[in-house]
C-alpha cells in the first residue's frame, strides 16, 4: 500500500513538472498510454487527474481572488475603483438633455496589522474630494473603533455602498436629511469627521443577530477641517436581523449648528426607521426619516421592489419616493414614482435605467426625466 503510495506521489510529482511545458490534453494522454502500458490502473489515472484538476481550480480561483489587489511588503493594499457614466432626458423645456459623470471614484485599503485597517475613498467627478479617510482598530466582534472621516451611522440606504443601489438615485428625503443635500451645510453624501464605535452581538451559525454604532462628530461635514461651534453632533444605529434576509433599523441623530449670516445655534435633529427583506430574486426596501431644523420639521419615506426576472442579470425595480420639506405645508410636498432595469453584465459592469415621474405640489410644469447609466466598479 505504502509503495503505491508512493508511486502516485512519484507519477503526479512529474505530471506537474511536465504541466508547466504541455497543455492539460497533453497530460491527459500521458495517463492513457501509462494506463495501456500497464504502469498504472485506470482507478489510479482517475485519481491523478482529480488532483489536477483540484489544483487547477484553486489556481484559477486564486488569481480571480487577487486579479485587482496589490501587495506591498508584509501591509496589504487593495485598490478598487467606481465609474458611472450618466446620461439624462429632461421633459422641462429649459433643462438641456446632457451626458454626465455621475461618480468617478478611486478606493485605497488595506490592513496595517489583523486588527487595524484603514481607507481612503477619493471623488474625481466634477472636482476632487476627500470622501473617506479613516483607521479602524478592532478590538473584538463587538467592538471597533473608528476615526477620521466616515458615513455616520444613520440611514439604510445612506450606508449602501453607491455601486450596490437598486436605483441611479438615492430617495428624496435620504437625500436631504442624511446625505443632507438640501441640509444648511449642503450636500455631505452622510459623511462627516470623527469617531465611532461599532460591534456585532449574538452569532448565530453564520451571522450576527444584532450590530450598532456609536459616533460623536464635528457636524460640519466633510472634507472640512474646522467646526462652527463647540458643539458636537452625535449619531446612533442598531439593526436586528432576527431572520435570514430580513433586516431592520433605527438611526437617531442629534446636533446642533449655526446657520450662515446667524450667531445663534439651532438644533439638527434626525432619526429613521428601515427594514429590507431579501429572498431569492425578490427583494423589499422601505425607510421612513424625519428631520427638525430649527422648527422646520421634515419628513419623507420611500418603499421599493426589486425582482430579477433573469437571476443575477435583468432587475426590475419599482419604487414610491415622498419628501415633505416642511410639514406644516402640505404643498412643499414632492412625489416621485420611479421604475426602471438593471442589465448586469458581471460582477464589475452593469447598465441601469430609470423613469421618474415626479409630482411636485409647487411646481406644475411636467418635469418628468429619464435617467441611463452605465456603472464600472473594480
Amino acid at each position: 500500500m505504502k509503495q503505491k503510495h508512493i508511486k502516485l506521489l512519484a507519477i503526479t510529482s512529474i505530471l506537474a513538472l511536465v504541466s508547466f511545458a504541455v497543455q492539460a490534453q497533453q497530460s491527459d494522454d500521458i495517463l492513457n498510454i501509462l494506463v495501456r502500458k500497464n504502469v498504472l490502473t485506470q482507478q489510479e489515472a482517475d485519481s491523478i487527474r482529480s488532483e489536477q484538476a483540484t489544483r487547477e481550480q484553486k489556481k484559477r480561483d486564486k488569481e480571480k481572488e487577487n486579479q485587482h489587489n496589490i501587495f506591498i511588503g508584509s501591509r496589504a493594499l487593495q485598490i478598487s475603483g467606481l465609474v458611472q457614466a450618466r446620461y439624462q432626458v429632461f421633459e422641462q423645456k429649459n433643462i438641456n438633455d446632457a451626458f454626465d459623470l455621475h461618480r468617478a471614484r478611486l478606493d485605497a485599503k488595506g490592513s496595517i496589522t489583523d486588527k487595524w485597517s484603514y481607507e481612503i475613498y477619493t471623488e474625481f467627478a466634477a472636482s476632487v474630494k476627500l470622501l473617506d479617510a479613516y483607521t479602524t482598530y478592532k478590538i473584538a466582534a463587538f467592538l471597533k473603533v473608528t476615526a477620521g472621516q466616515f458615513k455616520i451611522p444613520f440611514s439604510y440606504e445612506s450606508l449602501t455602498p453607491d455601486s450596490q443601489l437598486e436605483f441611479i438615485d438615492r430617495s428624496q428625503a435620504v437625500e436631504a436629511l442624511a446625505g443632507r443635500s438640501k441640509d444648511i451645510i449642503g450636500n455631505q453624501n452622510g459623511r462627516d469627521i470623527g469617531i465611532q464605535v461599532s460591534g456585532d452581538f449574538i452569532k448565530v451559525k453564520d451571522r450576527y443577530l444584532l450590530d450598532y454604532a456609536f459616533g460623536v462628530f464635528n457636524g460640519a461635514g466633510y472634507d472640512v477641517t474646522t467646526d462652527n461651534n463647540n458643539y458636537k453632533d452625535i449619531a446612533v444605529r442598531l439593526g436586528v436581523h432576527v431572520l435570514k434576509g430580513l433586516n431592520f433599523g433605527g438611526s437617531f441623530y442629534g446636533g446642533e449648528d449655526i446657520p450662515a449670516g446667524n450667531t445663534q445655534t439651532q438644533v439638527r435633529n434626525r432619526f429613521g426607521f428601515d427594514g429590507r427583506f431579501m429572498q431569492g430574486p425578490l427583494s423589499l426596501t422601505t425607510e421612513y426619516v424625519h428631520g427638525t431644523d430649527a422648527s422646520v420639521q421634515k419628513q419623507g419615506w420611500y418603499a421599493q421592489a426589486g425582482y430579477f426576472v433573469v437571476w443575477q442579470k435583468l432587475q426590475l425595480v419599482a419604487r414610491y419616493d415622498t419628501y415633505n420639506p416642511n410639514s406644516k405645508t402640505v404643498s412643499a410636498r414632492t412625489r416621485i414614482y420611479t421604475t426602471g432595469a438593471n442589465y448586469v453584465f458581471n460582477q464589475w459592469t452593469r447598465l441601469e435605467i430609470n423613469y421618474l415621474n415626479k409630482r411636485e405640489e409647487k411646481i406644475q410644469t411636467p418635469n418628468n426625466i429619464i435617467e441611463t447609466q452605465m456603472q464600472i466598479a473594480f
